[in-house]
């Protein structure tokens, strides 16, 4: 194996370090990629925008208006609120119930101290305590239903997210991912940022989009680790999967054929009837 093949696969294969960055960084990924997309609206379309926008939801009670917690500045629309209880927390927010946090309040004229709401609400700094920015509130006895809806929301927004991926690829397939092999282009890589792109073969079993064709089917997998490729799928030998393929419209990269580059390209077969159910959906 010459010194760049053997350096490529390294980059492919990745430290224990890397994975968990990669792991924590899909986290953000699959929501930006969530938020990008147009949403397959199976509720009011203002609730699931208002979740969207969202990263920390939670029952609160206003404890002073026109006040801060310390680390964060004070305006004339903040207010120090006690987190009750977190609804939903996305990454890196944690779960700081029973603590003080300062809410930007849309509408400070709205509250009065000892007043309990559900906050929709997203990080604007986040130091010795949280400073956030409000987004919309919601009476704090709904929230049992509340809880329900916002699951729904951001199930609507990845299924959005997934059905942009299913309608932009060329072939969707459930197969088995092959041995995979540095290209040409690999082996010369134009610069540290390089995909460094492989091919691999795919088993196919079944063809869930796009044209039947025999034998197995090639797919491009970037076995780059840097910032721009961390998140593209890097299947390995064997594994079993949904594969949505995806050609270069754009003529972006050096090498020809169909490409695994999103997240939501490479997915288990466990996914495989809501990719379907989503494939069949009107668009």
């Amino acid at each position: 194996m010459s010194s760049l093949t053997a350096a490529a696969k390294s980059r492919h294969e990745g430290t224990p370090r890397r994975r968990l960055t990669l792991f924590r960084t899909s986290s953000f990924l699959v929501l930006m990629t969530a938020m990008a997309a147009p949403v397959v609206w199976t509720q009011e379309s203002s609730f699931v925008d208002t979740v969207r926008r969202s990263g920390f939801i939670f029952i609160g009670t206003v404890k002073t208006l026109g006040a801060a917690t310390p680390t964060v500045a004070g305006e004339p629309n903040s207010a120090v609120v006690t987190v009750n209880r977190v609804l939903e927390a996305l990454p890196p927010v944690g779960n700081p119930a029973g603590q003080d946090v300062t809410v930007r309040l849309r509408d400070p004229q709205k509250f009065h101290a000892g007043d309990r709401a559900v906050f929709f609400t997203y990080v604007q700094s986040a130091g010795k305590t949280l400073g956030l920015v409000e987004v919309a509130s919601e009476p704090a006895d709904q929230a049992g239903a509340i809880e329900q809806r916002i699951r729904e929301a951001r199930q609507a927004l990845a299924d959005a997210a997934l059905a942009a991926r299913l309608a932009s690829a060329e072939l969707v397939v459930v197969g088995v991912f092959g041995e995979g092999r540095p290209t040409a282009e690999a082996r010369d890589p134009e610069s540290e940022h390089d995909p460094l792109w492989w091919r691999a073969p795919i088993r196919v079993e079944s063809f869930e989009k796009g044209q039947p064709r025999r034998g197995p089917v090639d797919a491009n997998y970037a076995t780059n680790v840097d910032f721009r490729w961390a998140l593209a799928p890097k299947p390995k030998p064997g594994q079993e999967g949904i594969y949505l393929l995806q050609p270069d419209r754009e003529k972006r990269f050096r090498v020809s054929g169909l490409f695994l580059i999103d997240p939501l390209d490479a997915l288990p077969k466990s996914e495989l009837e809501r990719v379907r159910r989503l494939l069949k959906a009107p668009r």
